[in-house]
């Protein structure tokens, strides 16, 4: 089994909370921490998440 990491810092899921989504069919994890990276500048995501920057800042 794969250990759960942030898509950003790779802190684990015993070292912080993880938050779960699916994108492309693809699982991936990102801690709370980032999820205003996520919402605000996606673009930052692009070498982990094609075409994150298209997803438009929120």
């Amino acid at each position: 089994m794969e250990e759960k990491k942030c898509v950003l810092c790779q802190r684990t899921q015993y070292e912080v909370p993880l938050i779960e989504m699916v994108y492309k069919g693809k699982s991936l994890n990102i801690c709370p921490q980032h999820i205003p990276v996520l919402i605000h500048e996606p673009q930052k995501l692009a070498t982990i998440l094609p075409d994150a920057e298209n997803f438009g800042a929120g």
